[in-house]
């Protein structure tokens, strides 16, 4: 199934566009969804199906299928580097924050936000692809 893939791979190219057409506010949604997309892609190869998944959310993290593909991805990390670790933590959170904020609150994102989603999206890709399937 690499539909999940292709759709994270069209995401981050969605972003850059947005970028590039000065869609700010639109950029960060595609961003976060490039790195969610994937990382439910890897579980999927790693066997973790998306009812799995569902069910996985649903009895342990409350619905929030969000935090359950976090944490759930979390577990197949191997960053050796503390820096790379904490980057890539502050990096998800940091989207995921952006994301909402672009979704739902009145602010406008700047052009140095959005550049920001899409670097920090680049970044935890790359930390999510050094996962073997």
């Amino acid at each position: 199934m690499n539909e999940l893939k292709d759709k994270s791979e069209l995401n981050m190219s969605a972003a850059e566009k947005m970028f590039e057409c000065s869609y700010y506010d639109s950029v960060c949604h595609s961003a976060y969804y490039a790195c969610l997309q994937l990382m439910s892609h890897k579980l999927i190869r790693k066997g973790v199906g998306l009812d799995r998944q569902w069910s996985i959310a649903s009895s342990q993290y409350g619905g929030n299928s969000h935090k359950a593909l976090l944490s759930e991805i979390k577990k197949h990390l191997r960053i050796s580097d503390y820096k790379d670790e904490k980057r890539y933590k502050n990096n998800i959170l940091k989207l995921k924050e952006m994301r909402e904020r672009s979704d739902y609150k009145l602010f406008r994102i700047s052009k140095e936000e959005s550049e920001n989603c899409i670097n920090m999206a680049k970044f935890v890709i790359g930390i999510i692809n050094t996962i073997r399937t």
